[in-house]
This record gives structure tokens, sequence and C-alpha cells, in this order.
């Protein structure tokens, strides 16, 4: 029975994604899905029914799994220029794969079978992760918003000044941000 909430976490990524890519904003949809996780996690933490824990890791990996290509994404579109772009991502996918280390650590056998103290970490990652996304995209709204008064329209710059400024990468006039 290990399968299905996978096949579930796997509709739930192309779905995210398909309507975040369409709707041109990733941080409403990283919020939900956090806060999707971490209601699995809560109901994984708290009950003992069975069918009930079945159904958290269900919302878990429909919360979690969407996020990693939408962090990439959403790292990958605000970080302008090709060189601090490739950087920035390959620190995003280092980065992210230390939680395997942190794992370790975390979730050990002598808590098995409710891992209760991993679960509880994790809830708190989560929780800090959901209020830097939430951060994050207040932030990145109030900067374009403060992009738009200051600069001309999108629409008026020629492709000849979009090549003048495009060294600038993310300083550029003309850069905003996705949401």
């Amino acid at each position: 029975m290990t399968v299905p909430p996978y096949i579930v976490a796997c509709f739930t990524c192309i779905s995210i994604g398909w309507a975040a890519d369409r709707m041109k904003t990733r941080g409403v949809w990283m919020i939900g899905c956090t806060l999707l996780a971490i209601v699995g996690l809560v109901m994984l933490v708290s009950s003992t029914n069975a069918h009930v824990k079945y159904v958290g890791t269900f919302f878990f990996a429909s919360g979690i799994y969407p996020n990693v290509p939408q962090g990439v994404a959403w790292n990958g579109n605000n970080i302008g220029g090709s060189t601090k772009r490739g950087v920035g991502i390959a620190m995003h996918v280092g980065f992210g794969n230390l939680g395997g280390v942190l794992a370790s650590f975390v979730y050990l056998t002598k808590d098995s079978p409710r891992f209760i103290p991993g679960h509880s970490i994790l809830i708190g990652m989560l929780t800090m992760s959901v209020c830097c996304q939430i951060f994050m995209t207040i932030y990145l709204r109030r900067e374009n918003a403060r992009r738009d008064r200051v600069g001309k329209p999108l629409e008026s710059y020629t492709s000849a000044e979009k090549h003048m400024e495009r060294e600038k990468g993310d300083n550029a006039s003309f850069f905003r941000y996705t949401v």
C-alpha cells in the first residue's frame, strides 16, 4: 500500500506545476502545498488510527513532492543572468539534498513505529519554510510594484534596450520577479 500516495503525489505535482505556470505564480502554490504537508504530518503524529495515518501520508506526499520542482523553478525564475542562475540552482539542489543527511539523525529506529520526534522536527522545518515562502511572496510583489513605479512599462522596452542591460541580470530595469 505504499504506491498509492506516490501516484497521487505525482498527479498533484504535475497539476500544481501546470497551474503555477498558467497563472505565472509559484509562491502561493508552494505555501498551499507546504500547509497540506503540515496537515499530513500532524495527522501522522496525532493519531494512532491506521486509516487516519494513511490519509495523512497522502496529504504529506501531495504537499511535499510538488514543492521540489516548484522551488527549483521559482529560484531559477528569480535569478537573472545565466551564470548566477546556474550557481543558484546548483546551490538549491545541493542544500536540498542535505535533507537526507538530516533525516538519518532525526528518524531513529528507537522512535519506530510512530517517529514522533522526527515528524515533529519536520513540522517545525515546514513551518519555517512556509514563513519564508510567505515573506518571499510579499517581498517579491512589493519589489515588482516598486520597479513598476520607478521604471517605464515593460511593454515599452525595445529589444535593443533589453540587450544593453542583459548583463545586469535581475538588476536590469526590465526584470520582474515571479511571485
